[in-house]
């Protein structure tokens, strides 16, 4: 047999093995190494987690990957109240840690209950019930030494429009007044999104945009936090709704659902079962944003064209090289300017990557 017709009987050998071995489908993966210290997110943006009361330890959390954290979630009553905070000592030592890295720590309160009436109907509706909440919200941030507030009313209705103007306007007023932050949870499309108001809009710090569970609760099949759905939604509210950009945060998720039947599972639980899942958006029927697909909505859209990313939820996120909070990080993250010491000859110079810069 000839040279030649050895290598190429060769040659189609290996690609029988690699396509038996279903090696030449496979993504490649290269982990994303542990962002050390030396590094900073740029003062311009915002990385906003959400962490919740009943999952995961706040010892555990990337601080410096954060600027950020939206406790969730606190009950509203409809007498204008709180019910009790869940695993207070978990929310104090949540603002412990989180301050001595120089991170926020804000109240989420209401989030998702259902189809049913939520407690903001009821206290938006009674000028004396949104006075008595505005009150109960200070003596909150006070007892906790909070930085401010997250409302994340799932969602009012166009009929309540006019409420929720008033009650955001409310708070607005008074922690702002406080040297408080007041941000909004807000529906990545105009379904809910024309509920608010432009006044809302100008009276809250940010809007964390929900840009995820797209098709929930219609017929299965379509990937719930898609590129093009995230894009979609800053057209909606940057271009249809004029907010400015510095106002629009991003949100992504850290947990996938089935095409089958939208079943949720986290980031974490789907790298457990499959570790090149970080590589890819699909992994054993659960669609999710991997590592190119966070990578891009940071750059492409938060960074780009928006204020920042938020993050539903921390907790569901993996550990180490398979973080994608690290990945976030890996992303936007910019030297730390260190001044050499007066008593050098030469200059004192500055260093940073200018493409990380608007």
């Amino acid at each position: 047999m000839c040279r030649r017709c050895s290598l190429g009987l060769l040659s189609s050998l290996v690609l029988v093995a690699l396509a038996v071995t279903g090696c030449a489908t496979v993504p490649s993966f290269r982990p994303i190494p542990v962002v050390g210290p030396g590094y900073r997110i740029p003062s311009d943006f915002r990385v906003v987690g959400y962490f919740p009361s009943w999952s995961g330890d706040p010892q555990n959390l990337q601080f410096d990957a954060l600027t950020q954290i939206d406790y969730a979630f606190l009950a509203p009553t409809p007498e204008g109240g709180y019910a009790p905070v869940h695993h207070p000592e978990k929310l104090e030592k949540l603002v412990a840690l989180a301050h001595a890295r120089g991170v926020k720590v804000l109240a989420s309160v209401g989030g998702w209950t259902g189809y049913g009436p939520s407690p903001f109907d009821t206290i938006s509706s009674d000028p004396v019930l949104t006075l008595r909440f505005v009150l109960n919200t200070l003596a909150l941030i006070d007892d906790y030494d909070l930085d401010g507030l997250d409302i994340d009313w799932e969602f009012p209705s166009h009929e309540a429009a006019d409420r929720f103007a008033v009650l955001i306007h409310a708070l607005a007023a008074d922690l702002h007044a406080a040297g408080k932050v007041l941000t909004i949870a807000v529906s990545a499309t105009y379904r809910h999104g024309d509920a608010v108001e432009d006044g809302v809009i100008a009276d809250v710090d940010f809007l964390d945009i929900m840009a995820y569970d797209d098709g929930v609760g219609g017929p299965p099949g379509v990937p719930h936090s898609s590129y093009a759905f995230a894009e979609r939604a800053l057209n909606y509210w940057l271009v249809s709704r004029d907010v400015p950009a510095c106002k629009a945060v991003l949100g992504v998720p850290f947990y996938g659902r089935s095409l089958k039947n939208y079943h949720a599972r986290t980031f974490r639980s789907i790298v457990a079962d499959d570790p090149s899942a970080p590589a890819k958006d699909l992994s054993r029927g659960y669609a999710y944003n991997g590592f190119a697909t966070i990578r891009a909505k940071t750059m492409r859209l938060a960074r780009e064209r928006a204020g920042g990313i938020m993050i539903w939820q921390i907790a569901q996120d993996a550990a180490g090289e398979d973080s994608l909070l690290n990945a976030i990080y890996d992303a936007i993250k910019r030297p730390i300017e260190y001044p050499l010491p007066r008593d050098r000859a030469y200059p004192v110079r500055t260093w940073y990557y200018p493409r990380f810069e608007r």
